[in-house]
């Protein structure tokens, strides 16, 4: 499955969290199943999404495109850096 249909599906589906701080938050409840990064996410913030992601057991997934691609394929107004789908 592609990254760009697991959000989708999800986004239907209302599993989804938006933003750093929230995937993080919902990682370490584990309670996600992938978390997807952008391209342009900050180093600093790469490094601890990795190993949160490895802690809890989370697919860790790049998304192609930069911040404003991936909130366009949210659906939102704002740029959006990461995104946490729940299982």
């Amino acid at each position: 499955m592609s990254v760009e249909k697991d959000i989708k599906d999800s986004l239907k589906e209302k599993k989804i969290v938006l933003g750093t701080r929230g995937v993080i938050r919902s990682s370490k409840q584990g309670v996600l199943k992938m978390i997807v990064i952008s391209s342009n996410v900050p180093e600093k913030f790469r490094r601890d999404l990795e190993r949160y992601a490895s802690l809890s057991q989370t697919e860790l997934q790049s998304f192609p495109g930069n911040s404003i691609e991936l909130a366009q394929l949210c659906r939102k107004p704002f740029k959006i850096l990461t995104v946490g789908i729940k299982k």
